[in-house]
């Protein structure tokens, strides 16, 4: 495939699927039905698209090529679902759930695609920690998606603890991102407030 076509191709890809994320306006309100069914079917629409160029690219493109073509695909999309979470700045406990029920929904739907990209000498293919290893290696934003997902099911001590020992940092997690989720999903408390000022206090 001439490079002039590819390019096209990925911004093609690239501008379908922004737009099939916008269609989840920002993720916002999962915990009502309405917004729940737009933003699972805003993924739905990005896996089909995914899947879609994974077939087509795989089957005709140079291995080398197709790996760093789809990379070039991935990161976007999995920084601006994180991004668009992120910038929730109010979540009910239902909606934690809904967003992480999204999250694995993406990551399982899209399992052959990201087997595809990984290399594995074994015949039998799955998505095991060494695999993970390579993709969040090459798709830095998905470790992040990928993390987002723990931490919409984790107590603040247990999400203060995780900051404080660096391995959210090394998720891409900055401090006022972390600030803004503690204060999204947990009321306003003493342990709260205890928990925002170690985290102002320890910086990435």
């Amino acid at each position: 495939m001439a490079d002039g076509i590819l390019r096209r191709q990925i911004q093609l890809a690239a501008a379908n699927l922004s737009e099939a994320i916008d269609g989840a306006d920002g993720f916002q309100n999962t915990h009502q039905s309405q917004h729940c069914e737009s933003a699972k079917f805003s993924i739905e629409q990005v896996v089909f698209i995914l899947e879609k160029i994974h077939i087509m690219w795989e089957s005709v493109l140079p291995r080398s090529i197709y790996r760093r073509s789809m990379f070039h695909v991935l990161g976007p999309v999995f920084s601006r679902i994180t991004k668009d979470m992120l910038l929730i700045d109010d979540m009910a406990a239902e909606e934690t759930l809904q967003l992480q029920g999204l999250i694995h929904l993406a990551l399982e739907n899209l399992s052959s695609l990201f087997l595809s990209l990984v290399e594995n000498d074994d015949d039998e293919k799955f998505l095991d920690h060494h695999t993970w290893v390579q993709l969040d290696e090459s798709i830095p934003s998905l470790k992040k998606f990928r993390k987002l997902a723990e931490l919409l099911d984790m107590s603040l001590k247990s999400i203060t603890a995780a900051w404080e020992s660096g391995e959210l940092a090394n998720c891409g997690f900055t401090s006022s991102e972390m600030r803004n989720f503690i204060k999204a999903i947990f009321a306003d408390s003493p342990l709260r407030k205890e928990c925002l000022g170690w985290i102002v206090a320890t910086p990435a």
